[in-house]
């Protein structure tokens, strides 16, 4: 497993002050901070609703990708595994609402 998941783990999110880029920080210790890692179906999840609220992402009208890109040289000033979160740029296609006409 890449980000090494599981019960008992935890995630932060750190925002650079400067030009605005996320990072998340996966740690094994629960803090005010962090977010619990929870397992449904096989799948992990991190309910962060609220923090992309106040971060202003438009989640409800499509969809929001983030690419994980592992920087150990953060580990030990976030006291975590740090991961740089590069958004992915999603091309908005509209769905064709093809209808059929029978002669």
């Amino acid at each position: 497993m890449a980000l090494n998941l599981g019960a008992g783990k935890f995630a932060k999110f750190a925002q650079d002050d400067e030009n605005g880029s996320l990072y998340l920080i996966i740690i094994d210790e629960g803090s005010d901070e962090a977010f619990s890692v929870k397992e449904n179906g096989g799948y992990y999840f991190i309910a962060t609703k609220v923090m992309f609220d106040t971060l202003g992402f438009n989640y409800e009208n499509g969809d929001i990708i983030f690419d994980l890109v592992r920087r150990p040289s953060l580990d030990e000033d976030l006291q975590g595994q740090v991961y740089f979160m590069k958004q992915r740029p999603i091309k908005n296609t509209e769905k064709k609402n093809d209808t059929i006409i029978e002669p």
